[in-house]
């Protein structure tokens, strides 16, 4: 395989980033259990196996990416043999401190072949750089792939928050302490 290549994103870009299937395949899901009584809360979350593949839609549709990549600090793509493959999103302006990832993407067929893992870890030597102490990652709490991956590279569970995306899916936020 070709070496990927990331460069920062321009607008013109955006087409090819567009045109990318960002639908997501996964045989898993997690379920969220909640035990609410007079003295405490309990939220807990379950891995549990679908009954067949599902293939789910991203959680943004086509403006509210566009929206997003407007109003993004900076954008990576990542290229092989000039090829657009995949790109990741970081918001620096909104969290004090934070790196948000609000999206990050690779073509369905190159998927788990690393490049996610690269454009992260890219992601995060410009968030040390930048002096952000943690990067924050957002995701569907459906897509189990991405919350696999983040776990693997070292992200921590850090929050949920129902009916967040655009599409009203709850989201799960992973945080990695840089400093």
């Amino acid at each position: 395989m070709a070496k990927l290549k990331v460069l920062k994103a321009n607008q013109g870009h955006f087409d090819e980033m567009i045109e990318i299937d960002h639908g997501f395949t996964s045989n898993f899901a997690y379920r969220l259990i909640t035990d609410l009584n007079d003295q405490d809360s309990t939220f807990k979350f379950e891995r549990v196996k679908l009954p067949r593949e599902a293939h789910l839609s991203y959680m943004r549709d086509k403006d509210s990416l566009l929206k997003s990549w407007n109003d993004a600090s900076l954008i990576y793509v990542g290229e092989l043999d000039g090829v657009l493959v995949g790109y990741i999103a970081i918001d620096a302006k909104t969290l004090p401190a934070t790196a948000r990832i609000s999206d990050l993407v690779v073509m369905p067929e190159l998927r788990q072949k690393n490049i996610g893992r690269t454009m992260l870890a890219v992601a995060e030597s410009w968030a040390l750089e930048n002096n952000r102490q943690r990067v924050l990652i957002e995701t569907p709490m459906r897509n189990y792939p991405m919350v696999e991956m983040v776990l693997t590279c070292g992200y921590e569970l850090c929050g949920f928050l129902d009916q967040y995306f655009p599409n009203s899916d709850p989201a799960l936020f992973f945080q990695k302490r840089l400093a």
